[in-house]
Formats: structure tokens, sequence, C-alpha cells
């Protein structure tokens, strides 16, 4: 079997050359996120709406301002709110919200669904971009949400598609991946031992403690996520002075028992406090134990910087990918690639690869049968489990011997456990016309 030559262009270099961008997008019901950066940069920056000011919040909002009887003009962000509160237009909030219910709202008898109206504050947003970079050297989007809902991420994947260049990819990276691609990226004193990352919602803290076992190669990374909703924070404004004491008293006491706890069960050498509710007027006790012989850190942008990361690593793979992996339930945790021929030699060609989320595991090529009707899949698990070999024979193909017989692959996944592998025979010109012929195998990812 050889493969087509045309799978081995550089296509790094190319991406070098034409100064190519790639973009991470925090996406909440609330508010998102806009980090991005050349292929050739070495980190990310994040979008302000102030220039100068670390004001990443982009509200995920819609305001739909009627200019006469058949034109409107729409606005996004704090545009947005602004326009509504002096009685412009209308607003629409909770895109995300409507989007998981594939539903729509009706303005002034004007219907419009979830999907037209994500792409609309997607388009929008990425607009924002044009005065740092040319928004046609975007090459991908990275998007990230707390909750990976496959609904949901199916009306991005639309909404987005129609807003692309065809040679804009698209990918979805979880908050647990972006963390992981984040400090993989930092100075390797920071992450010696264990990373703790406090992530401050409306709705309490997220704790996310990434781990790495060193002893596999690739090293293995994990990542373990709890929640603390009894570190809500409240509205203050309306208590009296000494409340608000006790409230952010009790705070910091719940706070410092919830790292105490977790320090002392890992070494830890960072930690990484997320949102705007941390504050050093009332996290005191809890900031002095963190910081003994530990590394803290504050900030509001981690997400999307690290999908920015996540998106590099997809269209120009570093070093960093082929040497740690993030294993978790949605992704795929074995390496998977095909044995061929390329002129006298054997090589191995890459097909999946193991941290790919199953739900972003596609891949398509075409190779020539030479000497058999029989392609061979090696899985090689990064867990320590056995390489295994897994032979497809393409019944009732007869293979010629002088490269005429041109396959098609397939290969996907509709769940983590197994990968699904298409085969069509595509012929070879009109001298050998496909026979039509199409076999399907369900390859199980089986560990031991």
């Amino acid at each position: 079997m050889e493969v087509m030559a045309a799978m081995f262009i550089d296509k790094a270099l190319e991406l070098t050359k034409k100064n190519k961008v790639v973009i991470g997008f925090d996406l909440w019901n609330d508010f998102s996120q806009i980090s991005y950066c050349r292929v050739d940069q070495s980190m990310p920056d994040t979008l302000s709406m102030v220039v100068g000011e670390e004001q990443y919040n982009i509200p995920t909002v819609l305001c739909r301002i009627p200019d006469d009887e058949k034109t409107v003009t729409w606005l996004i962000g704090k545009d947005a709110q602004k326009a509504a509160q002096d009685g412009q237009g209308t607003l629409v909030q909770d895109l995300l919200l409507l989007a998981e219910q594939n539903g729509s709202i009706c303005i002034e008898e004007d219907e419009y669904n979830a999907e037209m109206l994500l792409e609309l504050y997607m388009r929008k947003a990425v607009a924002l971009l044009a005065a740092y970079i040319k928004v046609e050297d975007i090459c991908a989007i990275a998007f990230t949400m707390k909750e990976m809902k496959p609904a949901l991420m199916h009306i991005i994947r639309k909404a987005a598609g129609r807003m692309r260049s065809k040679k804009m990819e698209i990918y979805f990276l979880s908050h647990e991946d972006c963390f992981f691609q984040y400090m993989i990226h930092q100075p390797q004193e920071m992450w010696v031992h264990n990373v703790l990352l406090y992530d401050y919602g409306k709705d309490g803290i997220t704790s996310y403690s990434l781990q790495m076992n060193r002893k596999t190669n690739p090293v293995a990374c994990f990542i373990a996520m709890e929640e603390y909703p009894q570190m809500k924070m409240l509205e203050v404004s309306e208590m009296t002075e000494e409340a608000q004491a006790d409230f952010f008293k009790q705070l910091d006491t719940t706070l410092l028992e919830i790292t105490t706890r977790q320090c002392e069960e890992q070494l830890v050498s960072s930690v990484f406090l997320l949102g705007d509710y941390f504050s050093k007027d009332w996290c005191q006790e809890s900031l002095k134990y963190m910081c003994r012989n530990r590394r803290v850190f504050q900030g509001s942008n981690l997400f999307s910087k690290g999908a920015c990361y996540g998106a590099r690593e997809r269209v120009m793979p570093s070093t960093l990918s082929t040497s740690y992996v993030y294993l978790s339930d949605d992704k795929l945790r074995a390496n998977i690639g095909m044995k061929c021929d390329k002129g006298r030699e054997e090589i191995y060609l890459p097909i999946l690869h193991a941290g790919t989320n199953w739900y972003d595991a596609k891949m398509e090529l075409d190779v020539m049968l030479v000497k058999n009707n029989t392609i061979t899949l090696v899985i090689s698990p990064v867990d320590g489990g056995k390489v295994r070999i897994a032979q497809i024979s393409l019944e009732g193909l007869t293979v010629r011997g002088n490269k005429t017989n041109r396959v098609g692959l397939l290969f996907f996944m509709e769940d983590a456990q197994f990968v699904q592998i298409e085969i069509r025979d595509k012929g070879f010109g009109e001298i050998f016309p496909s026979t039509g012929q199409v076999w399907r195998e369900c390859l199980p990812l089986e560990f031991q």
C-alpha cells in the first residue's frame, strides 16, 4: 500500500509564509472573549474593548436597530446594551441558551433562529479584530465553553461554517483542554508539579487540578474537576458594613479550607485564580497560604488563550503535541496509524492522534494498493497498554499490482469507544473506473 504523495506537503511552512492567524473564542451565555495569534507568534493576545486596559469581556448580546422599513442594523456587546438602554432597538440575550434549545425569537414580526443570531454575534465579534489582523488570514477558530453540549456544538459549527473561508478550520476545546494547552506553553518551572486553577463564576468556584504521569511516553496528563457552590458570591451592595465583613471573612475561611485540603493531597507548583470575584481585599488568608512555596497568578483570559494555543497546535503541531497528551473521557486514548510504503521503505502514517476529542477525530486520505487488498492499522495506547495490529481485508477487490488501485479512506468517531472506517474504491481514471464498492468497519478501541 502506498500513500499519495500529496500527504507529505509541508503545511507548516506554507502557513508560516502566509502569516496565518488562529483564534481562541471563549463563549459564555453572559459574555465572551477572543484571543488571537499568528502561527509563528510565541504568545496569543486577547482582544480588549478598551485599548491599553484588560477589559476582555464582550457581552454575548445583540441589539436590533431598525434603520427603515426594510433594513436593520445589529450591534453586539456593550454597544448593544447601551443602544437598548437608550431605546434605539431591541436587546437579544441568552444566545447560547437559545441555541441549546434550537429556538427562535420574533422581533416586530420578523423571526430569527438561534443559528442566525449566533452567526451574527460571532461574525461581528471576529470583525473587531480587524484593527490588529487581517480577518481573511484566519486559518482556524477554536471554540471553548464550560459545558461541551453536542446540540450546542452542532449549532455553533453550522453558524461558524457560513462565516468562514474554505480554508478555515473549526475546532472545539473544553475548558479543561484549554487549561492543559495554556499550561504546557508556559515555562516548565510553573508545572514541575501539579497545577491548580480556581475559576470563580457567578455560581461559585470550579477547581481544576492538572496532574501528569511522567512515566509514560508521551506524558499522560489528567485534570480533576470539582465544584464549590458554597463559594457563590452574593450581592453585597445592600448589606451593612458589618454584614459585608462577616460574609467576606466566611468566604476567605471557606476558600482556605478548600485550598489547604487540595494542596495537602498533592504537590502544587502554581495556582491560577480566574475571574473578577477574586480580590486581595477579602481573600487575604487564602492568598497567604497559596503563596507558600507556590507561584500564584490572577487573570481572566486563560481559557481563550488556551483555546488559541490549541488551535495553533492543530494547524501547526509543535513538539509539545507529541510529548504531552491530555486524556479525559471524551479523548481518544490511543494513536492510530497505518503501515504503508513510501518508495522502497515502509513508513508509519499517523491518522488519529491520542488526546483528540472523539467528536473532532476525523481523517480522510487516498492510498494506492500495491501488494494486496489488505489495509494494516496500528493502535498504540498511550496509557501503557499493548500495541495492537488490525487488518482490514477488502473482500472482492482485485489488486492489479501496477499502482492503479486507488481507494479513499475515511476515519471518524461517533463515540469514544469505536473508530468508524469507510473505504471506497475510487478506480484509476478512465482506464480503470471505480467499481463502486464500499467497505465499512467498526474498530473497537480495547485497552488492556
